[in-house]
């Protein structure tokens, strides 16, 4: 049988015993037993946090330069872990976590500070990989640990953007993308089964955004292909022409295929309403919404029968996510 989940609940106990239905023994039983109210704690923790904070950005703000800030990174991890091992039972673990966060950043905020301007972001690229995948696995951070493979993203120009009222991703090269991180993806999972319930945990989320950033590189490469071989910027003289005659091209065809097919095999390996069932769901319908219209444009007959086959669709996905129940 599935083991059913007790909820947490409050009780008066004054107005219980007042209507005789426990008596006084009881009542100071249940009390010694009932779990403390983390308010004050959390209010407590979120204020040192916000103090520290304040803290940090006076002093940058009157000593603005990169050494002030690594200096109050390494203290807030200090600090961070100082909290973590002799703070009684876990009354500060809020408090930690934030320090944690505010001195990993903080040094990876150093480290691009410091290649500012190189004109290869590779190294900086790969350097803050393993500075903010050394801190998720030190303070067990699953933050820490989804930046970090995003980070890792960027060692192949995956990342984002952002400008006024717009966000935009953008895949300089979706084949190494989808290969480096499809291959992650299957390293993880099979390695999660092997290792310790303490680090399975981050193995997951690990494997679960290195599988986003292979469904990002699908989705680029759906629209645009790839071009494979030396960056166009880095050519000699920047001849566009020349560039694209002498580089191998990925049709936009090979993901658009390619991309359902993965989906596919993935909704059939997985188990029904996990997390891989239904994100490769929600890429499936992504993938078909940008098709269908980049085929067929926004016209109104194509809006109706578009949103006929997204009703369809919805109606399969549910059936196909809804949880099975083990007897």
């Amino acid at each position: 049988m599935k083991e059913a989940v007790m909820p947490t609940i409050r009780i008066d106990l004054q107005q219980l015993q007042a209507e005789g239905l426990i008596g006084d023994d009881l009542a100071r039983l249940i009390e010694t037993r009932a779990v403390p109210d983390s308010r004050s704690g959390l209010f407590v923790n979120l204020s040192l946090i916000m103090g520290a904070l304040a803290v940090a950005a006076g002093t940058i703000a009157l000593v603005p330069d990169a050494t002030t800030g690594l200096i109050l990174a390494i203290l807030a991890i200090a600090a961070a872990e100082m909290t973590r091992r002799f703070a009684p039972g876990a009354s500060l673990k809020v408090l930690s976590a934030g320090l944690a966060l505010m001195g990993v950043l903080g040094l990876a905020g150093w480290i691009g500070w410091q290649y500012e301007d190189a004109a290869d972001t590779t190294l900086p690229a790969l350097l803050i990989t393993l500075l903010l995948g050394a801190g998720a696995v030190w303070f067990r951070s699953a933050f820490l640990m989804v930046l970090s493979v995003l980070a890792f993203g960027a060692v192949f120009g995956t990342g984002t953007g952002y400008w006024h009222a717009c966000y935009g991703l953008f895949v300089e090269q979706p084949v190494m993308t989808i290969l480096v991180f499809g291959a992650l993806t299957a390293g993880l999972y099979a390695l999660r089964g092997r290792i310790g319930a303490v680090w399975q945990t981050l193995a997951g989320i690990a494997a679960r955004t290195a599988f986003f950033l292979v469904n990002f590189a699908f989705w680029v490469g759906s629209l645009w292909g790839d071009d494979l071989g030396p960056d166009y910027r880095y050519g000699e003289g920047n001849d566009w022409d020349a560039w694209r005659a002498a580089t191998p091209h990925v049709p936009e065809a090979a993901f658009s295929i390619g991309w359902p097919l993965l989906l596919i095999a993935v909704m059939a390996r997985s188990r029904n309403g996990g997390f891989l069932s239904v994100t490769a769901t929600v890429f499936l319908a992504i993938h078909a919404y940008t098709q269908y219209f980049e085929t067929f444009g926004a016209h109104p007959w194509t809006l109706v029968i578009g949103g006929i086959g997204l009703v369809g669709l919805a109606v399969g996905a549910a059936k196909l996510m809804k949880p099975q129940t083990v007897a």
